[in-house]
C-alpha cells in the first residue's frame, strides 16, 4: 500500500473516531457538589423507568457533575457549546441568563408545567419567569429551597437566649466570646438586618426592585434607620459579632471563639463537625429597639425579626442542546416532589414543595436534620426571594456596586474621629439614601 493511500485511510479512521466520540458524548447534568452521588443514582432510576416505559434503553449516556450553584450561571455563560444541558441555578441569576436573545430554553411541556404550578409556592413562581421578545416565559423548575438560619454552640446559649440578639450578646458576654462570626461582609451573608420586618405586622418599608422595576427600592425609611442604628450598637460591642478572617468561621466555633454563625444548609455539614452534639439550629433572632435606636415613627419598644432571602434553586435548561426533546422529562422526574422528599432524606437539601413541611414525614423529628429543616421553614415566613432575575444590572447593582461596604460602615461606624462616621440617625439615613441610588443607577450620585 503506498504512503498516500495510508494516509488518507488514517484521516478517515480519524474522523470517524472523532465523529463517534461526538455522537456518545454525554447529555450532562449540574448539580450542587453535596448532592452529585444522590443525582447520579437518581438518574439511574430514570434509566430504568424509561426503558420500562419506553421499551428500550435511553438512547445516550447521562453524566451528573458537581458545580457551585452561585457561579454555574457565569461558568455556563463563559462556553455555552461546552456548558451542560441541564444546571442548577439560583433563580436571582435569571436576568443574566435570559438576557438578550437567552442562552437558556424555556419550558414549553404542558405537563412540567402544571406540576410547577401545583407544587410551588406562589413567592417561587413569580420568580422563575422572564421576558424575552416581549413575550413572558417559565425558565426554571424549582426544586430546593434555601434560607438563612442561625448555627449556634448549645455549650453558652440556651433555647431562651436563642430567642433574641440581646441575648445572644449576652450569653457572648458572660462567657467573654464574639456573639458571631461573619461568614462573609456581603449583601447576601450580611443581609438579616436589612430584610428585618416589625415582629408583630410583618411589616417592613424595605422596597427591592419591587414588581421588576428598577426605581422602586427604599432603604430610608424611618424603620430601617432605627434598625441600622440597633445593628451599630450590636456591631460595635466589644462581643458583638467578628468580621470574616483568615481563620475562617468554621474554626472560630470550634475553638469557641464565638457562639453562633448565620448561613444556610449549604454549611450544615461543616457547622455541625465544628460543634458535633454542642450543635443547636434555630431561626434568626428577634431584637428590640431602644430609645438611643427609634427614630421618626418607630417607637422605642419595638420588636423586629431578622430577616432573610428565601430562596429557590431550580433547573435550567441549555438552548439548542442536542437533547433537547429529552430534557423536559428529565427535569420533571428530577424536580418532582417524591424525588424532592428522597433528596432531604439522604443530602439535606430542604424541598421546594409547597406542602413539603406536613406531607414529608422525614421532615418531623428532634434530628439535627429535622430542626434544620424547621427552622428555614419558619425563616420562610420572614423571607423574601432575591429580586434580581428580572433584569441582569439587578444582582450587579445590589451586590458588586458596593452597597455592602456602605452598610458595613454604617454597622462598624468607623473614622478617624471619636464618635464615628454615622452616630447620628441623620448621617445613617443620609448613607442609606446613597445605597438606595445604587440600586438604583448604580452610581453613588
Amino acid at each position: 500500500m503506498n504512503k498516500k493511500i495510508l494516509f488518507l485511510l488514517l484521516i478517515v479512521a480519524t474522523a470517524v473516531t472523532l465523529i463517534g466520540c461526538k455522537k456518545d458524548a454525554p447529555l450532562t447534568i449540574w448539580v450542587g457538589t453535596e448532592s452529585v452521588e444522590f443525582y447520579q443514582g437518581i438518574i439511574e432510576d430514570y434509566l430504568v423507568a424509561y426503558e420500562d416505559a419506553n421499551g428500550e434503553a435511553f438512547p445516550h449516556p447521562i453524566e451528573v457533575k458537581g458545580a457551585d450553584t452561585g457561579s454555574a450561571a457565569a461558568t455556563y455563560l463563559e462556553d455555552m457549546e461546552a456548558g451542560p444541558d441541564i444546571f442548577t441555578v439560583a433563580h436571582d441569576n435569571l436576568g443574566k441568563l435570559i438576557a438578550g436573545s437567552s442562552s437558556i430554553a424555556p419550558v414549553t411541556d404542558p405537563d412540567l408545567l402544571a406540576q410547577i404550578e401545583n407544587d410551588n409556592p406562589e413567592t417561587f413562581k413569580n420568580v422563575i419567569k422572564g421576558t424575552v421578545g416581549g413575550q413572558t416565559y417559565t425558565f426554571g423548575v424549582p426544586y430546593i429551597a434555601q434560607a438563612l438560619v442561625l448555627y449556634y454552640n448549645t455549650d453558652y446559649i440556651d433555647e431562651t437566649e436563642v430567642q433574641t440578639w440581646e441575648g445572644i450578646l449576652a450569653a457572648a458576654k458572660e462567657a467573654n466570646k464574639q456573639a458571631l462570626s461573619l461568614t462573609g461582609t456581603d449583601g447576601f451573608n450580611n443581609s438579616f438586618l436589612l430584610l428585618a420586618e416589625n415582629a408583630t405586622t410583618g411589616e417592613s418599608s424595605l422596597k427591592l426592585y419591587e414588581g421588576g422595576d428598577i426605581n422602586e427600592n427604599y432603604v430610608s425609611g424611618d424603620d430601617m434607620v432605627s434598625i441600622f442604628k440597633w445593628g451599630q450598637r450590636f456591631f460595635t460591642d466589644a462581643n458583638g459579632p467578628k468580621r470574616p478572617t483568615d481563620s475562617g468561621w468554621q474554626i472560630e466555633l470550634k475553638d469557641g471563639i464565638s457562639i453562633s454563625v448565620i448561613s444556610g444548609a449549604w454549611h450544615y455539614n461543616a457547622a455541625k463537625s465544628a460543634l458535633g452534639s454542642k450543635l443547636g439550629i434555630a431561626k434568626l433572632p428577634t431584637f428590640t429597639i431602644t430609645a438611643e435606636d427609634a427614630y421618626g415613627t418607630v417607637e422605642a419598644g419595638t420588636v423586629f425579626q431578622s430577616g432573610t432571602f428565601a430562596d429557590a434553586k431550580m433547573f435550567v435548561m441549555k438552548k439548542n442542546s442536542k437533547f433537547q426533546e429529552y430534557l423536559q422529562d428529565i427535569v420533571k422526574y428530577l424536580s418532582s416532589k417524591e424525588i424532592q422528599e428522597k433528596s432531604y432524606e439522604q443530602v439535606q437539601n430542604l424541598p421546594a414543595y409547597k406542602n413539603a413541611a406536613v406531607e414529608f414525614e422525614s421532615m418531623t423529628g428532634t434530628s439535627t436534620e429535622a430542626k434544620l429543616a424547621s427552622a428555614q421553614i419558619e425563616m420562610f415566613e420572614h423571607g423574601i426571594p432575591q429580586p434580581f432575575g428580572f433584569d441582569n444590572r439587578f444582582n450587579f447593582y445590589f451586590y458588586s456596586k458596593g452597597g455592602p461596604d456602605l452598610i458595613l460602615e454604617i454597622l462598624e461606624n468607623k473614622s478617624g474621629t471619636e464618635t464615628g462616621l454615622f452616630t447620628t440617625h441623620e448621617a445613617i439615613k443620609a448613607q442609606l439614601l446613597i445605597i438606595e441610588n445604587i440600586w438604583k443607577t448604580g452610581n453613588k450620585e
